[in-house]
């Protein structure tokens, strides 16, 4: 399972990206199904933060709090996530 240090919000976005390619599901499936636009989904993916989420990661980081995803691909094979 591929695992990736999370320090920033914008690190979030291509491990979204991957795993969602991954899984072969298209934006317009995944917004549907998580009940947004398809543009908040394309803002997630490039790292878009908004004030909130901005604020949270330098709570975090000001605290030393280090955030990790662990994702499983569902083709079993390590996606491509540069962050």
């Amino acid at each position: 399972m591929p695992t990736v240090q999370v320090r920033k919000f914008r690190d979030i976005g291509p491990v979204i990206k991957a795993v969602r390619e991954s899984h072969a599901v298209r934006q317009e499936d995944l917004a549907e199904r998580l009940a947004f636009s398809r543009d908040y989904l394309i803002d997630l993916e490039k790292g878009k933060g908004s004030l909130y989420i901005t604020r949270l990661f330098r709570t975090l980081n000001e605290l030393g709090i280090t955030v990790t995803l662990t994702y499983e691909a569902q083709d079993g094979k390590a996606s491509n996530v540069d962050t």
